[in-house]
């Protein structure tokens, strides 16, 4: 194919994509915050970040080692 015809596939595929992604049906922000608040209210007892981890060992992000100087 010349550059052309590779062009003008290119094309034909984002125009593709984005009848795809504008067939999507979107919903009001209001109506999804208020999903997202609810779904943080029902699961506050799980959050980490909010109660903490109830061993130190079993926190992932914790550094394993210290600092050595050599």
């Amino acid at each position: 194919m010349n550059k052309f015809q590779e062009g003008l596939q290119q094309q034909r595929k984002l125009v593709e994509q984005l009848r795809l992604e504008a067939a999507v049906p979107r919903l009001r922000v209001s109506e999804c915050i208020e999903d997202i608040m609810k779904y943080c209210e029902q699961h506050t007892n799980e959050d980490v970040l909010i109660n903490g981890f109830l061993k130190p060992g079993d926190n992932p992000y914790k550094e394993k080692g210290g600092c050595t100087i050599l």
